[in-house]
């Protein structure tokens, strides 16, 4: 009597009856009751491997496996709409591509491009420029940032679906670091990262069709990739639906990206005064205990002199990105509620409404709309609110005619001293 028993799909060996083995037919060198590995300077022997079931589960399995030896069809899978409409099933080289070119309107936060209009898609020219740049971080200290086209975040770019983006990455940074471009919006392995890295003083150029979508974080991903979006090499992309922009049209929008700083403690310089400038701290990255989380880049970038502004009665849309690269942002506008909110960045799906939080991990994006009513300052902020301390703070400035039937006190506004959340 053979050991092994054939059902459907599988072997069955019996030994002794309350044991069994399941083995594929597919991998008769399974059926070995002993098997051996090799390294390069060793050969040793392993037990033998044996899946137990007990009866019980034994039953389903063989159940399940007659089935599928039975009916035989393929899943059907439903192909998705705007896979579809890209012709992925026809192969083309993008050298011959036949389409009227464009030059990408890039913009430095908090500023977006406007909304695109048209209705074919572009060969659209994205050039980028890494490079590093010592920034104010913080009141106290400078830090030596790592950026694309000079700026923390990098430039927000805005497209199409069908676009292909053409881009061009040349590194100017004189450290010597190699940089490319981790594009969440682009499709193929490494998101276009593999073929854009450039040495110092080279430059690669890429093309990257797009087939989805959405609200997407750009940014190096170099090795180390965390040194690379610690020192501030991340950006957003957005790309308009092919049949319409799924955003409503509102009076402003602006572009605000959430990141984490990790840095030493400053050096003594010989005078016996603490240096100006701190550098980055990989220990502090790996402990994911950050010097500084900060809006745009440093601790100022939203709040002095350079607060978001609006007029009671207009919308405001906020294309947020948390470039991370390791906290989860909470964020929210004190005194204000999203009209609209597109989770992720994901604009397809109709948008959750009437929220006053939304959580965005690293790496993602998240679009929230605003209707101003009432005069006032309005203040950005991660919820995870001892991170106020740690430069996370921006102000929405909105002017207009107050509203007493919304808010009304018989005495002015007196923030309390020193506060950061309502000056």
């Amino acid at each position: 009597m053979s050991k092994y028993v054939l059902f459907g799909r599988l072997w069955l060996r019996r030994d002794p009856p309350w044991e069994w083995m399941l083995i594929p037919t597919r991998s008769p060198a399974l059926r070995k009751p002993l098997s051996t590995w090799t390294t390069a300077k060793t050969t040793s022997e392993r037990p033998k491997e044996r899946l137990q079931v007990w009866p019980w589960l034994a039953v389903p399995i063989l159940g399940a496996s007659l089935f599928l030896s039975v009916h035989k069809r393929p899943i059907q899978l439903e192909t998705d709409t705007f896979l579809q409409r890209a012709n992925l099933t026809r192969e083309e080289s993008q050298d011959d591509i036949d389409l009227p070119k464009e030059d990408a309107i890039l913009t430095t936060a908090p500023n977006v491009p406007p909304p695109i209009t048209r209705t074919h898609p572009v060969l659209l020219h994205v050039p980028l420029t890494t490079s590093t740049k010592t920034r104010q971080l913080t009141s106290q200290y400078k830090y030596d940032t790592w950026t694309f086209n000079d700026s923390v975040p990098g430039p927000f770019i805005r497209a199409r679906v069908g676009d292909v983006v053409e881009l061009t990455l040349t590194n100017h940074d004189h450290t010597g670091n190699p940089h490319n471009i981790d594009c969440h919006a682009f499709t193929g392995p490494g998101g276009g990262a593999a073929v854009t890295t450039a040495e110092e003083h080279e430059r690669k150029t890429a093309r990257f069709k797009l087939l989805v979508p959405g609200l997407f974080i750009y940014h190096c991903a170099a090795a180390p990739v965390p040194v690379h979006i610690a020192n501030g090499m991340y950006g957003l992309i957005y790309v308009q639906p092919e049949d319409g922009d799924a955003l409503t049209p509102v009076d402003r929008e602006y572009y605000v990206m959430q990141s984490e700083f990790y840095h030493e403690p400053p050096e003594i310089e010989d005078d016996g005064r603490p240096s100006s400038t701190v550098e980055f701290s990989y220990p502090a990255g790996l402990r994911e205990e950050p010097s500084a989380v900060v809006f745009n880049g440093s601790e100022s970038a939203l709040t002095r002199d350079r607060p978001l502004k609006a007029k009671t009665g207009e919308s405001v849309r906020i294309f947020f990105g948390n470039a991370g690269p390791n906290l989860t942002s909470s964020f929210h506008v004190i005194g204000s509620h999203f009209q609209h909110v597109f989770r992720d960045g994901g604009v397809v799906d109709p948008p959750a409404r009437l929220l006053s939080t939304v959580g965005v991990p690293p790496g993602g994006a998240a679009i929230v709309d605003l209707k101003m009513i009432v005069p006032g300052t309005y203040t950005l902020v991660d919820h995870a609110i001892f991170r106020m301390d740690k430069g996370a703070v921006g102000y929405l400035n909105v002017a207009g005619a107050p509203r007493p039937d919304i808010l009304y006190s018989e005495m002015p506004p007196e923030p309390c001293v020193g506060c950061k959340l309502h000056p």
